[in-house]
Order: C-alpha cells, then sequence, then structure tokens
C-alpha cells in the first residue's frame, strides 16, 4: 500500500515530464496499430512494405492529431464568446419553467445560477488543451525515441533470457498481449470514430452550433465508458435548449444520440469487444477520479485504457492474475497462454 501510495505521489509531482511521455507512447501506440493494419492488406499477394507503411501511419495519425488540436483550440474561443448568450437564454429557461409550475419566488435557484460559469469551465478546458500544445516539442522527441526502441525491443529479450524455451514462452506471451492491447485500442477508435460522425451528422442536420466541435468531443468523451457516453449526449443535447425557441430539436437531438450511444455502445461494441472490456463499473468511477486527481483532463480520458492494459496484462502472470480478477467486472479475464506459464514455469 506504502508502494502504490508512493508511485501516485511520484506520478502527481512528476505530471509535468510523465503525462508527455504517457501520450507520447499513447501516440506510438496508435502508430503501431495503424502500421500493423496497412502492412496486413494484400491486393493480389502484395503488401505495403513495413518500413512505408509506419511512415505512412506516422504522417496520418500526427496530421489527425494536428486538424483534432487545432478544431478544438479554434472553436473554444468561439464558444466561450457565446457562452454569456448561453447563460443568459438557460436562466430565462429555467425561470419559465418554475413560473408554468406556479412557482413565483425562486432565490435559491438563482444562487446555483450564479455560480455557474460556463465560460470559466471552458476557458479551463482550453487552457488544458494549449497545455498539451505547448508540450507539443517534448512529446515529439519522447516519440521519436520510443518508435526507434522498438526495433531493438526484441533483442534486449533475448539477452535478458537466455534459455531457448523460456525465450519461446516470453515472445509467444508478449505476442499474445500486444494482440489484446491493439485489438482493445483498435476497436475503441473504430467505435469511438463511428458515434462521433454519426453525431455529427445529426448535429449537423438539426442546425446545432459548433457541430464539429461536439463531434470531436463525443470521439474523445466515448473513451470513458458509461460517464463518457452520458455527457457526450448530454452537452450538445442541453445546448439545444438554450439555442432553440422550441423543444423540438432537444427531443430530436437526445434521442437520437441516445440513440446512437446505446447501439453503438451496449451493441456493437460488445461483440466486437468481447472480453477485452470486462472493466467493473466500481473500478472505472475510482479509475476516473484517480487519475483525474493525478493527471486533471488528460487522466480522466486515460484512465479507462490503462486500467483496461493494466487488466490484460496482469491476466497473463499467475501471481498478478488475481488483481485482474478483481479489476474485471464478472471474474472472467483472459488465461496465461501455456500450461508451464499456469503453474509459474517460465517466464
Amino acid at each position: 500500500m506504502i508502494v502504490v501510495i508512493l508511485s501516485f505521489y511520484v506520478l502527481y509531482i512528476g505530471q509535468a515530464l510523465l503525462l508527455p511521455l504517457v501520450i507520447a507512447g499513447a501516440i506510438a501506440y496508435l502508430i503501431s496499430i495503424l502500421a500493423h493494419g496497412i502492412s496486413s492488406i494484400k491486393i493480389r499477394g502484395l503488401g505495403v512494405p513495413k518500413a512505408l507503411s509506419m511512415i505512412v501511419a506516422i504522417c496520418v495519425i500526427l496530421l489527425c492529431i494536428g486538424s483534432i488540436i487545432n478544431l478544438i483550440t479554434v472553436n473554444i474561443a468561439s464558444v466561450i464568446r457565446v457562452a454569456p448568450e448561453y447563460q443568459e437564454n438557460l436562466e430565462t429557461l429555467i425561470t419559465k419553467s418554475y413560473k408554468t409550475f406556479g412557482v413565483e419566488e425562486v432565490p435559491n435557484l438563482q444562487e446555483i445560477i450564479n455560480q455557474i460559469d460556463l465560460r470559466d469551465y471552458l476557458q479551463n478546458f482550453g487552457r488544458t488543451v494549449r497545455a498539451l500544445v505547448s508540450s507539443t516539442g517534448i512529446i515529439i522527441v519522447y516519440l521519436i525515441f520510443l518508435l526507434l526502441e522498438q526495433r531493438t525491443f526484441a533483442n534486449k529479450i533475448r539477452a535478458l533470457i537466455s534459455e531457448r524455451k523460456k525465450q519461446k514462452d516470453a515472445f509467444e506471451l508478449i505476442d499474445k498481449m500486444r494482440h489484446d492491447i491493439r485489438s482493445y485500442v483498435g476497436i475503441k477508435v473504430l467505435t469511438s470514430a463511428a458515434t462521433g460522425l454519426l453525431s455529427f451528422l445529426v448535429l449537423n442536420l438539426v442546425g446545432v452550433d459548433f457541430a464539429s466541435f461536439w463531434a470531436v468531443l463525443i470521439f474523445l468523451l466515448n473513451f470513458i465508458p458509461t460517464i463518457g457516453s452520458i455527457i457526450a449526449t448530454a452537452f450538445p443535447s442541453l445546448l439545444t435548449l438554450v439555442q432553440f425557441d422550441t423543444l423540438g430539436p432537444f427531443i430530436i437531438t437526445i434521442s437520437v444520440l441516445g440513440a446512437i450511444q446505446f447501439c453503438i455502445g451496449s451493441l456493437i461494441e460488445p461483440k466486437l469487444m468481447g472480453n477485452r472490456l470486462n472493466l467493473s463499473p466500481i473500478v472505472i468511477l475510482l479509475s476516473l477520479g484517480l487519475w483525474g486527481s493525478v493527471w486533471g483532463i488528460p487522466g480522466m480520458f486515460l484512465c479507462v485504457p490503462i486500467t483496461v492494459i493494466m487488466m490484460i496484462v496482469c491476466s497473463y502472470f499467475p501471481g498478478t492474475r488475481p488483481i485482474a480478477v478483481l479489476l474485471s467486472k464478472d471474474g472472467r479475464v483472459a488465461r496465461s497462454i501455456s500450461k508451464g506459464m499456469l503453474s509459474g514455469e517460465g517466464v
């Protein structure tokens, strides 16, 4: 327990150094996944060379990340400018609602409204994005070295493990864990992108302001299971209440976005994911609060992928398998890949 507490304390005080490294690691893994997917494409028996697929993957991922950051930074300023107008419309809407039910004086509600500062919340989010952008240089340096280190990783394993049988078990175990983690991240990116794209089409058809901005936020928030999908549905739906004079756009937005979140998050994603996202809801809430308190908003986005990866890795070692069982929702986790590992032999 002391080691765990000290570890999170180091993560907290070393945020400026460690967070760019973790972000670079996540980007490197996305590049690896995309490069693997490109190189696996075969046309008449011919495929893309690994070196070329890696270059293409790096260009595509960096271009996408740059576009997302640019979209957020450009739109956040526009949203901040109109936030006071939205807040005024919200106050008017709430006051009308209370008068409809015969409540003339609502002093407590007014005090609560006065404490809500949408501009301040949006500015905090914008500061977080700008802080990440300011760390772009160090993130790129970390990314370059992480990509270069991948080439020597196999040689390091061979140097660490001299016995041929244990060496084979080690590579088999690493390949299985890498396959599971790659599948989880790839499926999550695919389903989140589909949710964001469909949400953009709906918001654009309804006429919601800053549809592309909310679509990007929906894509990012969907990396947080359950809570993220609720927030992703609530934010643009509530915006329609203060943007339009009628309830029609609100009903359409919340109904269609809710249906999209349910179909992709509760039907399609579990079928594709299998047991890879078998996290306990309590664990998700605890990890959200823990990583959010340690690394702020970036920690909230990274909390579930980090926890899932921890569960996948722990499930393949006999000594740490109980931890994976405790993190899981129903106790069903991936088993070690050989009898030797189940009995504690091998790696």
